[in-house]
């Protein structure tokens, strides 16, 4: 059947869903690299800035933006959270 509406994911309100998306997030999330991981976790999941990711790394800030890009990227691309959310394009995508 075609409606209007996305399918049901389970989510908020449905704890075995919710306990599902989170496998998926930490299972994808282990297949990045160990800089790639520490920069999203740091940045997504701690809510720290360029700036402090960073300093809490010891690298560069240029450093964390390249790594959180590419890692970003490939976390768009696994195929166990393509059913987790829509897909945004990428400018590359876009263009």
């Amino acid at each position: 059947m075609v409606t209007d509406r996305p399918p049901d994911r389970g989510g908020a309100g449905d704890p075995a869903g919710e306990i599902v998306h989170r496998d998926s997030v930490a299972r994808s999330l282990r297949r990045l690299t160990r800089r790639g991981r520490a920069v999203v976790v740091l940045r997504y999941f701690v809510d720290l800035t360029e700036r402090e990711t960073a300093a809490e790394l010891g690298i560069s800030v240029g450093t964390v933006k390249s790594a959180n890009a590419r890692a970003l990227g490939r976390l768009r691309l696994d195929p166990e959270l393509t059913d987790l959310a829509p897909v945004v394009p990428t400018r590359e995508q876009e263009a």
